[in-house]
This record gives structure tokens, sequence and C-alpha cells, in this order.
């Protein structure tokens, strides 16, 4: 049975305080890791920026994004060293695949329900006003029917 690498991306957050050749030395450490899980490293980005809460008491850190080509067995090998060393606040490990799936993957929609319609009675037809005459009229009707009362 032939086994197969799979593609995971590493996220390492190292201490702010690592610049010029201690940052280098520890990327290599970080390579060195990799490499003795027999996988290859590929760093993308590294960059300082804050951190939304303190870790070890520093407010920044250095974060480093990594691809990582690695036996899947050979993961749980990989974290354990990444614990022990004490230049790195946190990692984080994803697979690639997964990720890339959850991001093909149509997100389900929701149709509205149809609300019922309120039926509104029938509208009747509009009388025409009375004219003036025609209230006249009627005044002098009921003034004759109270007057008889």
């Amino acid at each position: 049975m032939e086994e197969t690498t799979k593609e995971y991306e590493l996220l390492c957050i190292l201490s702010p305080r690592l610049e010029g050749e201690d940052l280098d030395k520890a990327k290599n450490e970080i390579v060195e890791l990799v490499q003795k899980a027999g996988g290859t490293i590929n760093f993308k980005e590294s960059s300082k920026k804050p951190l939304a809460y303190p870790i070890n008491k520093e407010g920044q850190g250095i974060f480093l994004i990594s691809q990582v080509s690695i036996l899947p067995e050979k993961v749980t090998e990989l974290v354990k060293e990444l614990k022990t060393d004490k230049q790195i606040l946190r990692y984080l490990i994803n697979h690639l695949k997964a990720i890339k799936e959850e991001q093909k993957a149509p997100k389900a929609i929701k149709k509205p329900q149809a609300k019922p319609q309120k039926t509104q009675p029938e509208a009747k037809p509009a009388e025409p006003k009375p004219s003036e005459e025609t209230l006249k009229e009627i005044d002098k009707k009921l003034d004759e029917i109270i007057g008889d009362i």
C-alpha cells in the first residue's frame, strides 16, 4: 500500500522579540522539525501583528504562514515537536484539501417561506354623492317627520 503525502497549512506565532538572525534561526528550526518528520515546507508569508489577547505576556507576535507536505501519520509527531519549541507561542495545522472543499461547497440558501396573503374585502362600487338639491329635499322630509312626532 503506497502512502502519499498530504498538503497542510502551518501557522506559527513566534515571539515578537525575534529579529534578523534570530528569526532566520527560528525558521530553520521549523524547517528541520518538518524535515525530521519526513515532510517539506514552503514559507508563504511572515508578518508582525498585534494579538487578540496576550500570549505569555506578549501583545504582538510574528505570524509565519507556510505550506507543509507530509504524511498524515507524521503530523502528530510534528505537533509534539512544535509544542516543545519555546519560541513558538501558538501553532495551527489545517488540512488544505478540507479548506478548499469548504470554499467550493455551495452554501445552502434558505428560501423564504411564502407568507399567507391577507384577503381584503371586496371593494364596493363607489356610490355617487347626492347633490345639494337632493340633500335639501331630504332635510325637508326629515323636518316634516320630526314635526309630526
